[in-house]
């Protein structure tokens, strides 16, 4: 749901204004249950840049410096005082981000008082709009205003206006979603039977749970489980989860009543982009959701709640692993084959190694029934499966340039740029490629000979043992090359690089999908996707001095209230 008026999604504003109107909702935001407390809404989570500032403002002394200001001023207008304090802290925050160098902060301290003064009667206006009690949040939903902005941060939604899904629904059944419910009934009917999902991750950002919402084959279930367990704002960490005085279906009420709450929030927020959310809201779906919850907290539920773990491994967690391999490998396809830099697509398979890496150490520390796995058999990448409407990313007339122009002038192979970042897997036609290790290998008076170049690839050929080279197109190279002259190879040496790493992307992401359909251990299915994605950011990498960084928004784009 977002704001039309400031351009921001409802639940960033209704977070910042319930702070805003009272300190004493940070409370809200605090995790008590660590050895050293700390917020578990961060200022990264905002999407919003202007409400990311305040957020921090706040945090970093904008609480005190209202309360200082009204025990000053009793008889004035708290929401005046209050924009007036945080506005303050805010021109304190962009100086200290200035003296460090940031572009974005000089504007706002030095230019935007001269040349757009609009820009802090702004700030101040819309935060006095907030810190009004007739703004339409209430401080107490201050706690699930913050989860839906810690999860939209986390967990983007592809709908507009829909802040966020943990999961995306796959083939499951109701005898799936059953005993994804027993696993959360034994939760609910025992919250120490949690600790048994705990594991110590290599990643410090990562949850501490091996079982993650995205592995539920259900959405609702997903998020339930999000509600319970691994959320910022879980209902085992309620007091009332913890009570021994109480018995285990007043615990398992509370924290049903917790998760219930939160589910309905995030239909409110989602019901502008989401009919679906809209619905349930309607029809009081949610509150379905808690009988179906009581009933899964009964002992009787499934056959023993103690193997409550094992039940997540053997139907949740293994299960969803192809489908999470499957849609690193879509993301791959789709991402690391548009228009962005060699560096950027880079980046994405690193990321997405990062995303294997993470998911084998979940599976790992979670109670496998199999003992053990077997190794990768192959990491060598397939063909591609031919599609009319996917381009072959291969140039062959570029790749006759390149070598036409090597040959005119071999001392290119020693220049800086993308021709000195040539590899032999540039080159996709086998006469293609060993020609140009022939010329990597000649001295530079032998590389002009045709008769000396053309022995030298089929011998190289020969050794490794390939099918025979085609002697006419080695000839007709030799023949060109002393007949025509042609351009530098730079440019076209930055094409063939840049057509390996998208070619190779492709393939990667192209095994990894077969493997989905093939690789029945999940074990082995994440360690045979990782060596593809390996080799295709071991090739983006490689030619990553080529690349230019993309700008980041923040460093392009000035703050915005209205």
């Amino acid at each position: 749901m977002n704001n039309g008026q400031y351009g921001a999604p409802q639940h960033e504003l209704n977070v910042v204004s319930s702070l805003l109107r009272d300190a004493s909702t940070v409370n809200q935001l605090v995790d008590w249950n660590r050895s050293e407390p700390q917020y578990w809404l961060l200022p990264d989570h905002f999407g919003t840049e202007w409400l990311r500032d305040v957020y921090e403002a706040l945090l970093s002394g904008g609480l005190g410096d209202i309360e200082q200001r009204m025990q000053a001023y009793p008889r004035a207008d708290r929401a005046h005082v209050t924009a007036d304090a945080v506005t303050a802290r805010m021109m304190t925050l962009y100086q200290q981000r200035a003296a460090a160098g940031d572009a974005n902060a000089q504007w706002a301290v030095n230019e935007a008082y001269i040349t757009h003064s609009d820009f802090w009667a702004g700030l101040h206006s819309a935060i006095r709009e907030l810190a009004q009690p007739t703004w339409p949040a209430s401080p107490e939903h201050a706690r699930h205003d913050a989860y839906v902005t810690a999860r939209a941060a986390q967990n983007p939604s592809t709908i507009e206006n829909v802040p966020f899904e943990l999961a995306r629904p796959r083939g499951y059944d109701n005898d799936a979603r059953h005993r994804e419910l027993a696993v959360i009934g034994a939760i609910l009917n025992n919250p120490a039977r949690a600790q048994e999902f705990w594991y110590p991750p290599q990643s410090p950002d990562a949850s501490p749970y091996w079982l993650q919402p995205q592995d539920f084959g259900d959405p609702v279930t997903a998020e339930i489980w999000d509600a319970l367990v691994t959320g910022p704002d879980p209902a085992i960490a309620l007091l009332a989860a913890a009570d021994p005085t109480l018995t285990p279906q007043q615990r398992a009420t509370a924290m049903i009543q917790h998760i219930t709450t939160q589910l309905t929030y995030n239909d409110y927020h989602r019901s502008t982009g989401d009919p679906a959310a809209q619905t349930r809201l309607d029809t009081g779906v949610n509150q379905q959701i808690a009988t179906y919850l009581a009933q899964a907290s009964l002992p009787e539920f499934s056959p023993n709640p103690d193997n409550a773990t094992r039940y997540a491994v053997t139907f949740i967690l293994e299960p969803s692993i192809p489908a999470a391999v499957e849609d690193l490998a879509g993301r791959v396809r789709d991402y690391g084959l548009s228009d962005a830099s060699l560096g950027q697509i880079g980046i994405d398979l690193s990321t997405i190694e990062y995303s294997l890496n993470h998911l084998a150490e979940r599976l790992d520390a979670a109670p496998r029934t199999l003992a053990g796995y077997l190794p990768p058999a192959s990491t060598s990448n397939p063909a591609p499966e031919h599609n009319e409407e996917q381009p072959s990313y291969t140039s062959l007339p570029t790749e006759r340039r390149v070598l036409l122009s090597l040959i005119q002038d071999p001392s290119q192979l020693d220049q800086h740029g993308p021709t000195k970042s040539l590899a032999e897997q540039d080159f996709t036609r086998p006469e293609h490629r060993y020609l140009y290790k022939a010329i990597k290998s000649l001295p530079p008076d032998a590389i002009q000979d045709p008769w000396l170049l053309t022995s030298q690839a089929r011998q190289l050929a020969l050794r490794e043992k390939a099918p025979s080279l085609d002697f006419r197109e080695l000839d007709a190279i030799g023949m060109e090359a002393r007949t025509a002259r042609v351009a530098p190879a730079d440019q076209g040496a930055a094409h063939l690089v840049t057509m390996t790493v998208r070619r190779t992307s492709r393939d990667a992401s192209t095994a990894a999908q077969a493997a989905t359909r093939e690789t029945r251990d999940p074990r082995n299915l994440i360690d045979q996707s990782r060596a593809q994605f390996q080799q295709a950011a071991h090739e983006a990498l490689r030619y990553h001095e080529r690349s230019v960084p993309d700008p980041t928004p923040y460093g392009t784009q000035r703050a915005h209230v209205s």
